[in-house]
């Protein structure tokens, strides 16, 4: 595999910090449609209770979680170093 640029390690970066903050939004959004349905009524202010919960230390250790993974892929300059921060964001599972 040649090696990748340092732009394609920033794009990749980019995606995996992206992907997580998804992932915090698709939680979130989860819990506030729990609580929508606990209470039989959708909420006239959920995009509020949205931001609300992003300002929360739950929202923010999801969003960073796997932040200094994705550093060392970004400043990362061997390709060993690159397969094996993806296999830890994988949780062992095989890069293909």
């Amino acid at each position: 595999m040649p090696a990748m640029t340092p732009e394609q390690r920033r794009a990749l970066a980019a995606f995996l910090r992206e992907h997580m903050k998804l992932i915090a939004e698709n939680l979130a959004l989860r819990a506030i449609l729990d609580s929508s349905a606990a209470h039989e009524q959708a909420p006239a202010d959920w995009q509020d209770n949205l931001e609300q919960l992003r300002q929360t230390p739950e929202y923010r250790a999801i969003v960073e979680e796997f932040e200094p993974q994705i550093a060392q892929i970004e400043g990362g300059d061997a390709e060993n170093d690159l397969i094996e921060s993806l296999q830890r964001l994988l949780g062992g599972r095989a890069v293909n």
